[in-house]
């Protein structure tokens, strides 16, 4: 089974979600705290590469610098390994699929996760 990574940030109430909801569903990750350890342009562009998102999605819209809409994925990359605070989170990758879990039940549309959403 693939390895599941959890983009985390602990002072994010969202992010706090997320992990309890993969502890709570017994799920098997790997914590990665971005802030700690800002991901490589590389890892940046790979993850929106494998998501549904677009690229501008990545940033945090409270974001008090300017990025337009139209930047280039290698910009947006690059400016949110330089700032990684800015960085939107909660992020589950999971090999095949990256998503930005905000809210929660976006997660879903990951096939692995969709059963755990049933009931709601």
């Amino acid at each position: 089974m693939t390895i599941v990574y959890l983009y985390h940030y602990n002072r994010c109430s969202k992010s706090r979600q997320a992990l309890q909801f993969m502890t709570d569903q017994s799920v098997s990750f790997e914590l990665i705290d971005y802030q700690a350890s800002p991901p490589s342009v590389e890892t940046i562009c790979d993850l929106i590469a494998r998501s549904n998102h677009e690229p501008i999605e990545f940033v945090r819209k409270s974001s008090d610098l300017e990025l337009k809409p139209s930047e280039t994925l290698t910009g947006i990359a690059t400016f949110l390994s330089n700032n990684p605070q800015l960085l939107q989170r909660p992020i589950i990758d999971v090999g095949t699929h990256v998503i930005i879990a905000r809210p929660l039940k976006l997660l879903a549309a990951i096939p692995r996760f969709s059963s755990m959403f049933t009931n709601e």
